[in-house]
């Protein structure tokens, strides 16, 4: 069935569910920074381990970034 939401479904989808423990724990850390950071899965998306990697850190730098503005930004308006 087209558009299954089942976690299985997106496990085979994205190739995790026969990867080895490393690898896996490799790919939850992606797709959680991609969800934190409201990026979303689009066309282009990394395959290897190194880009995944990278792909992590500028997320959640870019996380961290708009956190502190936001943090700033809350108490200017406290302060008016």
């Amino acid at each position: 069935q087209e558009g299954d939401p089942s976690p299985d479904t997106f496990l085979e989808t994205f190739g995790i569910k026969q990867l080895d423990s490393k690898n896996r724990l490799l790919a939850i850390f992606y797709f959680m920074f991609t969800t934190l950071s409201t990026v979303g899965l689009g066309d282009l998306h990394p395959r290897a381990n190194s880009e995944r990697l990278f792909t992590c850190a500028i997320l959640f730098l870019g996380v961290m970034i708009f956190s502190y503005f936001m943090g700033n930004f809350v108490e200017i308006i406290k302060d008016i």
